[in-house]
């Protein structure tokens, strides 16, 4: 996206729920993926402290991202669970 969400107006756009269900469905992909590797780097045993470390690091923010993708699926969650308008055209 090329504009700061500072500077971006307020607009309704048309969205399939379906379209929105496919959306979260790899959203929650992301999140488990970023689960699942996180808990397979929690098993290699390091000696070397800056290996340590590093490792340390990948898995905080395997973690962050999972906790994140949680969230953003829980936003589109109530996305699709809003009513349905109609929209009208112009005339």
């Amino acid at each position: 996206m090329s504009q700061s969400n500072d500077i971006l107006e307020s607009s309704l756009v048309a969205v399939d729920g379906l379209y929105l269900s496919i959306i979260n469905d790899r959203v929650q992909d992301i999140s488990n993926d970023a689960e699942s590797l996180s808990m397979g780097l929690s098993t290699i045993k390091i000696k070397d402290d800056t290996s340590k470390g590093i490792i340390v690091g990948i898995r905080s923010t395997l973690l962050e991202n999972n906790e994140l993708a949680r969230i953003v699926s829980e936003m589109i969650d109530g996305l699709i669970t809003l009513p349905t308008v109609e929209v009208k055209g112009h005339e």
